[in-house]
């Protein structure tokens, strides 16, 4: 495990790959995470929410997680998405995590059977026992918590120091974490493919955790807010968003990118088409002449 002091930046997570006939492709995996590691993030998170986790037999889960940290060879840390439908089936996780190294989890409680608060407190105080290292509470709009619940957890489970914040408005709920002053809070990161990225650092984020695919640019900006430059950093955000708007689907977008050589998705997407394509390829061509003029 990567020696830890409190992590900022922009830990990303790379999608899942599935072949043709929607197997899992593990060779393009290590592509997605080499391809991660190589724009720039500070961390790696996997398998979450944009990696498709909700659509993957807990035999797949439990095969990648040695095959991310492996791959990710001590780059940057590696945080392992454990959330699960019951108790039992996060701990199985949690425990795979840390034999193989991860040097954190993730988790969201439990998202079709919802608990009641106790229950959550407990499941998260499972996770902490079966780790033994940092655990992240996720907290999304699918299995929301409440702020007094999430400050209860970091309170009383020990392993929890971090959150990764995305019930909605979620730059008001990152400050009003990071304004409750509780020690045992390490970082409380945003989600939503870095959209608000400026607004949520504004009030004391840590960091972000985007899909992978415009990870090079979400580090450009994070970077230029911790070197202080805000105004640079703001410029940057607000000249980029509407086009990483535009860029489609992340898969289709790291197929163009040559990462991947399939876009297939295993859940519910938009539809898309040829001048779906067109826009996409069109704002790429912008967002590229952008980050290279500065403009």
């Amino acid at each position: 495990m990567v020696e830890h002091k409190p992590w900022r930046g922009i830990f990303t997570i790379p999608v899942t790959p599935f072949d043709e006939q929607g197997e899992l492709d593990l060779d393009a995996l290590r592509r997605v995470v080499d391809f991660s590691c190589e724009q720039g993030a500070h961390g790696i998170v996997h398998p979450v929410m944009a990696s498709e986790f909700f659509t993957l037999s807990d035999e797949e889960r439990l095969r990648m997680i040695p095959i991310v940290v492996r791959q990710v060879n001590g780059r940057v840390p590696v945080v392992i998405g454990v959330a699960g439908v019951c108790t039992q089936a996060a701990v199985t996780f949690a425990r795979a995590a840390r034999e193989a190294g991860a040097d954190a989890v993730i988790a969201m409680p439990p998202y079709v059977q919802k608990y009641a608060p106790d229950d959550v407190l407990r499941y998260y105080e499972a996770i902490g026992r079966a780790f033994q290292g940092p655990v992240f509470i996720q907290n999304a709009g699918i299995a929301a918590l409440s702020r007094d619940q999430v400050l209860r957890i970091l309170r009383e489970v020990e392993q929890v120091h971090y959150v990764k914040e995305e019930v909605q408005p979620a730059h008001h709920n990152i400050g009003a974490l990071v304004l409750a002053g509780e020690p045992r809070l390490w970082g409380v990161f945003g989600g939503s493919g870095g959209n608000n990225m400026i607004a949520e650092l504004s009030r004391g984020a840590a960091g972000n955790m985007p899909a992978c695919h415009l990870t090079g640019i979400l580090v450009r900006i994070f970077e230029l807010w911790e070197r202080g430059e805000r105004h640079a950093a703001r410029a940057l955000h607000w000249r980029v968003q509407p086009l990483m708007q535009k860029l489609g689907p992340a898969k289709r977008h790291l197929v163009r990118l040559g990462v991947l050589a399939c876009a297939r998705t295993r859940a519910a997407g938009p539809a898309w088409d040829e001048e779906d394509e067109r826009e996409a390829e069109l704002a790429w061509a912008a967002l590229q002449e952008c980050l290279r003029t500065g403009a």
